[in-house]
């Protein structure tokens, strides 16, 4: 059994530092206004930190670009299941950046998205 929790280890490290590339590539891409049009609780699974945190809210949006609708996803950082609830509504506007080449590939920034209800993780 010890094999099993070393190699989750491993697998958390590596989608941190994909996912911290993944931010620092995104600082340079052109930024676009989105909007939430699905919210949904989620399990905080391996990102919660405490036995309170719980859930994070999952939520998906949409994007015009030349026409064109683009989409994805931003997660909360994780909290409560009572605090992830009251924030959970509503169609706000997000500041995404994407990647000029393929714009299906895109990051939301914590810190363009100071002013949504709850905090963010970037990636």
């Amino acid at each position: 059994m010890p094999g099993i929790f070393f190699l989750d280890s491993l697998r958390r490290a590596a989608r941190e530092r994909a996912r911290q590339k993944r931010v620092r590539t995104a600082q340079s891409w052109p930024q676009a206004t989105a909007e939430i049009n699905h919210w949904k609780i989620v399990p905080a699974g391996d990102a919660s930190d405490s036995f309170t945190q719980t859930d994070v809210i999952e939520a998906a949006f949409h994007f015009t670009l030349n026409g064109e609708y683009y989409g994805g996803y931003v997660r909360s950082v994780p909290m409560s299941r009572r605090e992830a609830e009251r924030p959970a509504t509503g169609s706000p506007k997000l500041t995404i950046r994407y990647d000029p080449a393929n714009p299906d590939s895109n990051v939301v920034l914590a810190e363009d998205n100071q002013t949504l209800p709850f905090a963010i993780v970037s990636g």
